[in-house]
């Protein structure tokens, strides 16, 4: 099984503890503390840290996901990169303390871990939008509501 890392297993320096693990370089550019820094070069020069690029189809696949099934927009493009490479050296397990991203992986049926939270996501959510303030429902992400101009929040669609 492959070990795929998220910004917070660096940060707690799991590296150091495992002979080889894979992650992105999008994960890699979120690390600017001097000390992960330094302990992340050393583990890729000596090769226990792997940066790879997810696959164009493994992308696309997590996008239609994404959109179509779990209605989830706002995974930043580092939380896509690592579920798209988890896809991509499946079996593989996660290593993330992100909800979101660990809600997505349980739907793909990918194992992932927390690293520093006690909790996990146990049941996969779908999500829809709707405006505080006239209470219609939306299955896009606005900045506002169209109709009456108000907040628009993000909830887990029960139907």
């Amino acid at each position: 099984m492959h070990i795929v890392f998220d910004t917070g297993a660096f940060l707690a320096g799991l590296q150091l503890s495992l002979d080889r693990v894979y992650t992105t370089q999008e994960v890699i550019e979120e690390i600017r503390d001097k000390v992960s820094r330094f302990n992340l070069e050393v583990s890729i020069s000596s090769g226990k840290v792997i940066v790879m690029k997810p696959s164009i189809t493994s992308r696309r696949k997590l996008d239609k996901i994404l959109l179509k099934d779990l209605n989830e927009r706002k995974l930043s493009q580092t939380d896509r990169s690592v579920i798209a490479l988890a896809m991509d050296l499946y079996p593989a397990m996660v290593f993330t303390d992100d909800l979101s991203v660990q809600n997505v992986l349980k739907y793909l049926g990918i194992k992932y871990s927390s690293i520093r939270v006690n909790s996990t996501v146990t049941s996969v959510y779908k999500f829809k939008y709707i405006c505080k303030n006239c209470k219609r429902e939306f299955n896009v992400l606005y900045s506002e509501c169209p109709i009456c101009g108000g907040e628009i929040i993000k909830v887990v669609n029960n139907t």
